[in-house]
């Protein structure tokens, strides 16, 4: 049996296995990528839900994993989870005929906000929910539990579970989203079904956040937070977001978000249920990293 490793960094593969997609979703067998000891995401468009949840629920899934939920409200007994949506691109630096070189996915996150229990000692109580997401937790002890994540992209999907102990799997989204190339969308509106023959949705949710205004903060380093069941221990990760976050935080009653849940029969659509039901979501926070290049409407140039 091999020894269970007890520093602090866990084995890491050297290669990654990914599938060779040809002619856009294609597969035609796999490819051996060297792992990067760091992803680098080239783009991302991210929103982020935010919910209070009892902390007994929280407890629940964490325990059995080593880790302890974050007391956001202590006389609630409240902890605090995130449904987060994103649409992302990277520049993988090498391509071929069929297969451009740029990954270009879309995700979504189910996180509960926790730590690892035998760090508890040394992290900081207190926070509320408002300032962790304007300024995050300064020890960096305190992470999203990445309870499940779903990708459309397959070698999105084999890198984050390879390399990031991700609990990731193949689904796909049918989004509408405002961007500086969607000018008539005023609305976030998304689904997530399965990547089946009978394409069941999982969850989809609407996000109108006119009328609503920002805080502007950044909580980067983000703590990503998965578990690793051949030494059954918890694994963190440093995400770090290059700009300002637009925290919205929602007073009681506020319908800017809806999430409905879909007929699929997946843990993750029975979780989100669980999780969230009817829940009013107590915060949303938007980030887009920034435009570099803008090209104009075109125009005679022979006037």
């Amino acid at each position: 049996m091999p020894a269970v490793p007890t520093g602090p960094i866990p084995k890491l593969p050297a290669t990654i296995t990914i599938p060779k997609m040809v002619g856009g979703p294609k597969e035609d067998g796999t490819l051996n990528v060297p792992s990067s000891p760091c992803f680098h995401y080239s783009a991302i468009q991210a929103c982020w839900l935010w919910y209070l949840v009892d902390l007994d629920l929280l407890t629940a899934y964490l325990e059995p994993l080593g880790m302890t939920p974050y007391v956001f409200d202590a006389r609630k007994k409240l902890g605090a989870m995130n449904l987060s949506f994103f649409n992302a691109a990277g520049f993988y630096g090498m391509g071929f005929p069929g297969n451009k070189g740029i990954g270009i996915f879309n995700e979504t996150e189910v996180n509960l906000v926790g730590f690892a229990t035998k760090v508890g000692a040394n992290v900081p109580q207190g926070i509320a929910l408002a300032d962790f997401l304007r300024l995050g937790e300064q020890t960096k002890r305190v992470g999203n539990y990445r309870l499940w994540v779903a990708c459309d992209d397959p070698a999105a999907v084999a890198f984050g579970r390879q390399y990031y102990l991700e609990n990731k799997f193949l689904v796909d989204y049918q989004y509408n989203v405002p961007t500086p190339n969607n000018p008539s969308a005023t609305e976030w509106t998304w689904s997530c079904v399965e990547h089946t023959k009978q394409a069941r949705a999982i969850y989809g949710a609407t996000l109108n956040l006119q009328g609503q205004s920002p805080v502007f903060g950044n909580m980067s380093e983000w703590i990503d937070l998965s578990w690793d069941p051949a030494t059954r221990r918890p694994v963190g990760s440093r995400r770090n977001y290059f700009g300002l976050h637009q925290t919205y935080l929602l007073p009681a009653g506020n319908n800017a978000v809806q999430v409905t849940f879909g007929q699929s029969r997946h843990e993750m659509r029975h979780d989100l249920l669980t999780l969230i039901g009817t829940k009013r979501a107590a915060a949303v926070q938007v980030f887009a990293s920034p435009t570099c290049i803008a090209e104009a409407s075109p125009y005679y140039a022979d006037l």
